[in-house]
């Protein structure tokens, strides 16, 4: 299992492209893996033939554990490194970052194993269908493998509580939402989050929508694209609110790279827009538009997701009026941004109907102040009120 990502620890093979069997050729996919924000094609390392499955579909296992086999068409399988559940190591060559170089020899245990699970095939695919986690069972076949019969025990036991209320079905967690539990507990745990929230007029941004619809045969700007070109150019004021906490000190970071918070069918995914402060509206526009495309295509790659600065979480289009969000670490905050909805407002010395949104900061009180978010909405707001593009 390659490392993709720089806090990477295990990863779900989700679907073998190549049988047992087949000729593969150097850089042809033969599998498809799961890496916690994307799922990635593996490809072939070398030319020869597919020998032998060690990890089959829908089993997450650690870095660097054995996948399968490709040797030459005369090789007997004795004869590879790893062959017989020796550890293959992946080495990272001088000069690369954030490279994952995969051996020749993808490796053969001599067991179907999961990371240290000793199981038999039938218990596998019993625990898939009654949804067993197999790392908490104890197996009671030979050398404590583990058998039909103590997966069936198990999800016995599971559907039949002492006490309580009954459990339907336990779901095992997707890579991607296990990795986002970890980091957002670990964020509420860390991170001393505050709030402070701003109502912005947005009547002038549909206008400009509206104009730009007739006028132009490109894609028009979102409403999302306008609250991240406003956030783009703030930030370059409000440097601190563009950094991170650590153990040396406040890392300010010189590039504005904003992340835009993307639902998807396993969880969320944060693709980022790297120099958003360096774009016009129209370039930003295009560009988020690609990341969206390739999030809902499945196929971004570590880089489109990492290295983010700050980040914009949208509910607006579920017709959320406002909400709080929890800080991506380890940046410094993230901003939660509601629907645009008309609403009677103080306007001109009188009332009137505006098209109106919420927006809340969620920020790291070990960093900035109450004061200094306020200001920072403050010239979000205004760039949006009075939108120069």
């Amino acid at each position: 299992m390659p490392k993709l990502g720089i806090t990477m620890e295990e990863g779900k093979l989700v679907r073998w492209i190549k049988s047992k069997g087949d000729e593969v050729t150097e850089g042809e996919a033969i599998l498809e893996i799961e890496a916690e924000k994307a799922t990635v094609e593996l490809e072939a390392p070398v030319s020869g033939v597919l020998r032998e499955i060690v990890v089959e579909e829908d089993q997450t296992v650690p870095v660097g554990a054995l996948l399968g086999i490709i040797t030459a068409a005369d090789e007997e399988i004795g004869e590879v490194p790893g062959a017989r559940g020796e550890a293959v190591q992946t080495e990272k060559p001088e000069g690369t970052e954030l490279e994952t170089v995969v051996s020749k020899k993808l490796g053969f245990a001599g067991e179907v194993t999961t990371g240290a699970i000793k199981a038999s095939p039938a218990a596998r695919r019993l625990a898939k269908e009654k949804g067993v986690d197999l790392s908490r069972l104890q197996g009671t076949g030979p050398g404590g493998r583990i058998v039909a019969e103590d997966v069936l025990q198990a999800a016995e036991s599971v559907a039949r509580p002492q006490g309580g209320v009954a459990i339907k079905e336990v779901r095992p967690l997707t890579a991607m939402r296990r990795v986002i539990a970890e980091r957002m507990s670990q964020s509420k745990r860390a991170i001393p989050h505050f709030y402070v929230s701003v109502d912005a007029d947005m009547t002038d941004v549909m206008k400009i929508r509206a104009d730009w619809q007739e006028r132009s045969a490109g894609p028009v700007p979102s409403i999302n694209d306008f609250v991240l070109w406003a956030c783009a150019q703030s930030l370059k004021e409000f440097a601190l609110l563009n950094s991170a906490h650590s153990e040396q000190g406040l890392q300010v970071f010189s590039d504005i790279n904003i992340g835009v918070a993307v639902a998807v069918q396993e969880g969320l995914v944060v693709p980022v827009i790297r120099n958003a402060d360096r774009l016009p509206l129209s370039q930003l526009a295009q560009k988020s538009q690609q990341l969206l495309q390739k999030t809902q295509q499945g196929k971004l790659i570590p880089l489109d997701y990492e290295g983010g600065t700050f980040t914009v979480s949208n509910l607006g289009m579920f017709g959320v009026d406002s909400f709080t969000a929890i800080i991506n670490p380890p940046q410094c905050a993230i901003l939660a941004v509601g629907r645009v909805a008309p609403r009677v407002v103080p306007y001109d010395g009188g009332m009137a109907v505006r098209s109106m949104m919420t927006m809340t900061l969620s920020a790291d009180h070990r960093i900035v102040d109450g004061v200094l978010t306020a200001r920072f909405l403050q010239g979000v707001k205004g760039l949006l009120e009075r939108p120069e593009i």
